[in-house]
């Protein structure tokens, strides 16, 4: 192989020993050396997959998206079947293209990354992505970083949401979420695509992804309602009521504070996390003002056992 001249030391260094520097700056914490060295490997072997695709990780990892998708299309196009052998036929280069180019809207570029990556039926086009990839739960504010130097959303605590994804990388907050999480019910978040532990959806473990970034705030304001003397159906009625007029609700008397190791794994009976007890229901509930509190007053004047305390949290 050719060896090139890095200027920055004035003497000559190969690929492998950038790429040993890099893995050292990753070790020791250093982002701004490590992305200098990605520069560097880029120039040092400039028709290498590997190279295009560890810097697009890296520019990934620090949410740098235009970067990170240009570096990954250029990838994508040096992808060879030799290459194909070591990921198993996949090419983990298009799925990290199409989260960069969902996180900028270059919808164009995420249905050329997905189709590349084995996703059928999305067609082409430049506008937004919004299919059926059905419901997900999703790590808001995840505390654990997956890759070296990520760069973590930090809107508030942690908390785990169900969400209906549009694409492989996008979703929309399905649950009423915690004020503490700072997010709302609609809120549209960026996700990874590597499962980081399981919940049950029915008879079925479906995979947690982390958040990447939100896309875009619902401003959906967050209510808490106190409830009592209300059976089952009743609380299923005001659900389906409040659902058909888009607003969200959740029956927070249920929510489970996990320690880290169960909320990145599967969450089993043999480490239990009780419920927080609280008298009747409490529910959290997300619209704004009249038609939720309408909607709610209306619901609960057809059942006078029951009593409400209804307050907006933000």
């Amino acid at each position: 192989m050719r060896m090139r001249t890095w200027r920055g030391l004035g003497k000559r260094r190969g690929p492998g020993e950038v790429w040993r520097d890099w893995t050292a700056a990753d070790e020791a914490g250093d982002a701004e050396r490590a992305a200098a060295l990605a520069a560097e490997l880029l120039e040092l072997t400039p028709r290498s997959y590997f190279s295009w695709f560890y810097a697009g990780l890296l520019s990934k990892a620090l949410g740098n998206w235009a970067e990170s998708c240009e570096r990954s299309a250029r990838a994508l196009e040096l992808f060879t079947p030799e290459d194909a052998e070591a990921f198993d036929g996949v090419n983990p280069a298009a799925w990290n293209l199409g989260i960069a180019a969902t996180a900028l809207g270059d919808w164009a570029t995420a249905r050329r990354a997905w189709t590349a990556y084995g996703v059928d039926g999305l067609g082409s086009g430049t506008e937004p992505i919004d299919g059926d990839f059905g419901l997900a739960p999703v790590r808001l504010n995840p505390g654990q970083p997956s890759l070296p130097h990520q760069v973590m959303p930090s809107a508030g605590s942690p908390e785990v949401v169900w969400c209906r994804r549009r694409s492989p990388a996008h979703a929309v907050i399905s649950n009423v979420p915690l004020p503490e999480s700072g997010h709302r019910f609609g809120d549209v978040i960026l996700h990874d695509g590597e499962p980081k532990g399981t919940r049950r959806l029915g008879d079925r473990e479906v995979a947690v992804f982390d958040q990447l970034q939100r896309l875009e705030d619902s401003g959906m304001p967050t209510w808490q309602a106190a409830v009592s003397g209300a059976s089952q159906d009743d609380l299923q009625e005001l659900s389906e009521l409040l659902e058909i007029r888009g607003l969200g609700m959740d029956d927070w008397s249920g929510i489970r504070a996990m320690c880290p190791e169960c909320s990145h794994g599967s969450p089993d009976t043999s480490h239990d996390h009780p419920p927080a007890q609280s008298e009747g229901t409490l529910l959290g509930l997300a619209g704004r003002e009249p038609e939720l509190t309408e909607v709610v007053a209306g619901w609960a004047a057809a059942r006078p056992a029951v009593a409400v305390d209804l307050a907006l949290l933000w």
